[in-house]
């Protein structure tokens, strides 16, 4: 009879029908070792490690069962035995011999750098692996997340009190909360219901600014970041430009525009780039995905939607359960997702705390029984700490073998408040795990969760090749949105946009509406990642990247040289010359002048919250007391809305200007920015009575 995880022992040999999950190789000490991760008969998930000298491997398929005969019983290495002595040769202390060391070592080398602390399986030489036929069936693969994968009689406590060594868990058990219906935004309209005959384009990274607005509404002055300038741009519709004839997928447009600043005085020059496609509405169509969701299941998941988890010096807030949580609204978005899935799409799903845990293999919505999944999802509870990293890897153990084309495209999508506290924490070091996994092909989306989800994390990361990023400001609302665009936001179209100044008179100054604006030059803009964008009486959301320039001589023209590369692989360049204007308010078109008002109300809006963020943490008067679950870098402690007055006069003068510029661009949506510059100037330490146009 076949046995189930809990009777591998080490030493001894065991016949195992397992469930294939994942496949990952490893490079240890210059040999390669295959990891595989499967499931029992019971659904429990462990490691089996594939020796070099094994050749039992076949073409394993995720979610197909095998039959594994021979296997061999190990555990890690002990290293908690006293020694037993010196080694005659060089000295060193001996240990007692295991299991693992009858094989080769890179097998030990592998299990250590995988951290792998639990009894697994070893294919050797006198293994096999056959696959055993099972009828096809829509199948619930479902795996619940226990305390802990293992099935070992030690369990490690979640924490350990650095004071007096207790152990505990915080496992915090919520009921379902179905989310409270919000005020809604403008939306795009549904893709079928475009008017324009071309799809539009938009930079990756942000898709909105919902968490500045939603904290300011709540009472808290926002992260710098939250205010990112395609994250509002992607707000608004743009006119482009005229269409100039072009083969290549992308046709970026040119304009010119001279304007004097609202209020320094300063006379500014802009170029802006139209972001336009040749493709027809009629003609997209999205790739099959490989999608495996990674949801945040730790403490601060727990949380009310609109508090802040870490106040109060970095304390930890006990979860309001009859409020709507961040992870109520995460579960109900993440099965909102499922339901834009198609069935030749394969999805997996990755939860994680202080570890990860595959929940769902990688296969076919068609073969999946998805209602199942759905219930599955909302079951779901929160606690522990928060290991952004390990979730990370989990879901690129089951994306790695597969291959990204035109046809096919390999995505992350990430729910989480972006608080991680073990693990790689680091921001250059996350950033170099998603890069890495850009450079293979696997791009990935991030979808903040709440207000105090971490905005200079998310505008970091969402930079990266294939990348962008969402807030949510209601599940219900997010489900809409995911109706209206979800087959653009896993489509990217153009990748390395390079823009360069071919010109002695001008210089880059600076890049308004591309996540990677700090990459820019004194003569060279890179954009990372164009996806498609919906299109509004021909105008496109989102559609535009406005360049600042400074005049370093007279010079009436600017050559451009443009170069990218097209999702088919194929690389495109063009050289244009634009004109500049020899007078002060002179716009193109009301494309770049909307993006250029936008631009400045951003800008002063980074100003000020950056400025209140500084004061904050360099307050006097300092509590040095230090708790010991004191917040990490990447742990948000709330900052009141606080206007210091030199700031509401700014305000109410950009107000005033702002009001002009709706006009003459005849868009009544800019209404929502004058509304919030009063709701700034009503908590200004001072009142500013601000001028109703």
């Amino acid at each position: 009879m076949d046995g189930i995880y809990t009777d591998v022992r080490p030493g001894a040999r065991l016949d195992i029908e397992v469930e294939f999950i994942t496949k990952r190789k490893i490079n240890a000490g210059g040999t390669d070792v295959t990891r595989v991760l499967v499931a029992d008969q019971s659904g429990e998930q462990f490691s089996v490690i594939a020796t070099p000298d094994s050749d039992s491997l076949c073409h394993l398929e995720t979610g197909a069962t095998y039959q594994l005969s021979e296997l061999l019983g190990a555990s890690p290495i002990d290293l908690t035995h006293a020694p037993i002595g010196e080694c005659p040769k060089c000295g060193g202390e001996l240990r007692p011999g295991q299991v693992i060391d009858t094989v080769d070592s890179a097998v030990a080398a592998a299990v250590e750098e995988l951290g792998i602390d639990d009894v697994f399986g070893i294919l050797d030489a006198d293994s096999s692996v056959e696959a055993v036929t099972v009828e096809a069936e829509a199948v619930d693969d479902w795996q619940v997340m226990g305390n802990d994968q293992s099935s070992s009689t030690v369990e490690t406590p979640d924490y350990v009190c650095r004071s007096c060594a207790r152990q505990l868990d915080e496992i915090e058990l919520h009921a379902d909360s179905q989310p409270v219906m919000n005020e809604s935004v403008q939306s795009a309209p549904a893709m079928n219901d475009m008017a324009s005959e071309t799809v539009g384009l938009a930079a990756g990274g942000a898709k909105d600014v919902v968490n500045f607005r939603e904290n300011v509404a709540n009472g808290f002055t926002p992260e710098p970041e939250a205010i990112s300038d395609e994250g509002l741009f992607y707000d608004y519709y743009f006119e482009t430009g005229e269409r100039t004839a072009s083969d290549a997928l992308f046709a970026p447009r040119y304009a010119a525009a001279m304007s004097t600043h609202p209020l320094t005085g300063d006379t500014e020059q802009y170029l802006s780039v139209g972001l336009d496609s040749t493709l027809s509405v009629s003609e997209f169509d999205r790739p099959r995905l490989d999608l495996v969701a990674v949801l945040d299941v730790s403490g601060s998941m727990s949380s009310p939607f609109d508090e802040y988890y870490y106040d109060e010096q970095g304390r930890k807030q006990e979860a309001d359960t009859a409020g709507e949580t961040k992870l109520a609204a995460a579960t109900q978005s993440l099965c909102a997702l499922t339901q834009q899935l198609h069935a030749e799409d394969r999805l997996g799903v990755v939860l994680y705390n202080h570890r990860a845990h595959v929940a769902k293999p990688l296969r076919d919505v068609g073969a999946t029984d998805m209602p199942a999944i759905r219930r599955h999802i909302r079951e779901i509870a929160a606690g522990g700490s928060t290991n952004m990293e390990d979730g990370f890897e989990a879901a690129m153990d089951m994306l790695v073998d597969g291959e990204s084309s035109r046809g096919v495209e390999r995505r992350v999508v990430f729910m989480t408040d972006m608080m991680p506290n073990t693990g790689e924490t680091g921001e250059s070091g996350l950033t170099e795990l998603f890069e890495a996994a850009a450079a293979d092909g696997i791009h990935t989306t991030f979808v903040g969760m709440g207000l105090d989800a971490n905005a200079e994390l998310a505008d970091a990361l969402s930079g990266i090749r294939g990348a962008n990023h969402y807030f949510i400001h209601s599940a219900d609302e997010f489900e809409q949105r995911l109706g209206d665009e979800f087959d653009y936001m896993v489509t990217p179209l153009v990748y390395d946009l390079d823009l360069e100044l071919d010109a002695d008179g001008y210089e880059i100054e600076a890049v308004h509406g591309s996540p990677s604006a700090d990459d820019a030059s004194d003569q060279l803009m890179h954009v990372s990642t164009l996806f498609p964008s919906a299109k509004e009486d021909g105008k496109a959301r989102g559609g535009v990247i406005l360049v600042r320039l400074s005049e370093t001589q007279q010079d009436g023209d600017i050559e451009l040289t443009a170069s990218w590369t097209e999702r088919d692989g194929s690389e495109q360049t063009e050289r244009v010359s634009v004109t500049m204007p020899d007078g002060p308010e002179t716009f193109a078109h009301t494309g770049v002048r909307k993006a250029v008002s936008l631009a400045r109300y951003a800008r002063e809006l980074r100003a000020w919250a950056q400025d209140v963020h500084d004061r904050a943490d360099g307050a006097t008067g300092v509590d040095d007391w230090l708790l010991h679950d004191e917040r990490g870098q990447h742990e948000r402690e709330s900052v009141p809305l606080v206007v210091p007055d030199e700031y509401a006069r700014r305000f109410a003068d950009l107000r005033e200007y702002l009001a002009d510029e709706m006009d003459a661009v005849d868009d009544a949506s800019l209404q929502q920015e004058l509304e919030l510059l009063d709701t700034l100037c009503e908590h200004a330490d001072t009142p500013t009575e601000v001028h109703e146009s």
